[in-house]
């Protein structure tokens, strides 16, 4: 697998997946444009664009500032559930932030080009708040998430359809699977990768968010490594993984495979 010529943008690119993804591609001979809020570490991105997915003003000007003919993105910046953020945070910037830079950054992507979203094995339940997903897919800007989460009855913390993170994370696997073939005529893929718990700096807001019940099934499949994640998102990016499209990959142990069986009596 190789990067070689290739040049992609890496948003959360200071940090956890974002920054373990850019090493990856730049080992492999790539490029990385990388986009945060905190300037990444020195010489770990070859073009840093400071970047707040919560301020449409930003979104729009680092979309402008891309350099043109990218051949991929990794949308990887994200908030975890948190006493620092509310749910109009974690939505603005886990769905409809993404979204916006997604769409304002396709113009920057060459022809063939790959999008791979951070999405979560939080967002399992998607099938059943359709509804829901749906009435968040009608905000058309950061403006209208706060109407939006008090509308829906969003909640901050917990692991239900209604708790801001898993909800997030609802909305942006659907959005991956629905827009797989709004560029087909430029062979864009869209595809998105769902783990489970990550050992990074944020786990512990996982913890206290999610409740004991929700941990302890995590805690059943262990803990990935950024770089077990990192991995399959940058495969992801490569030709290799050509026919693969609209998917949610679950890179979660199992985790997603064994909640499936159970569900359905399986197990």
């Amino acid at each position: 697998m190789s990067f070689a010529g290739k040049t992609i943008a890496v948003t959360g690119a200071a940090s956890g997946i974002g920054a373990t993804s850019a090493t990856i591609i730049k080992a492999k001979g790539g490029k990385v444009i990388g986009l945060d809020l905190n300037e990444p570490a020195e010489g770990s991105v070859d073009q840093f664009i400071q970047y707040d997915q919560a301020d449409a003003a930003s979104i729009d000007a680092a979309a402008a500032a891309l350099p043109a003919s990218l051949d991929g993105l990794l949308n990887i910046a994200g908030v975890p559930p948190s006493a620092k953020f509310g749910p109009e945070k974690v939505l603005s910037i886990n769905f409809i932030g993404l979204r916006q830079f997604t769409e304002a950054a396709v113009s920057k992507l060459s022809d063939g080009a790959v999008i791979v979203n951070m999405s979560s094995g939080a967002g399992i339940g998607w099938p059943t708040n359709i509804p829901n997903i749906q009435k968040m897919f009608e905000v058309e800007s950061l403006d209208g998430v706060e109407a939006a989460v008090e509308e829906l009855g969003i909640q901050r913390d917990g692991f239900e359809n209604n708790s801001a993170y898993p909800f997030s994370k609802q909305c942006l696997s659907v959005w991956s699977m629905l827009v797989c073939t709004k560029w087909k005529d430029r062979g864009i893929r869209v595809n998105a990768v769902a783990p489970a718990a990550v050992e990074t700096p944020i786990i512990g807001d996982f913890m206290d968010s999610f409740g004991a019940d929700a941990v302890a099934r995590m805690s059943n499949f262990g803990a990935a490594t950024a770089e077990n994640i990192a991995n399959v998102a940058t495969f992801l990016l490569t030709p290799e993984a050509v026919w693969i499209n609209g998917a949610v990959v679950a890179a979660d142990n199992g985790a997603t495979g064994t909640a499936t069986c159970k569900k359905n009596g399986l197990l």
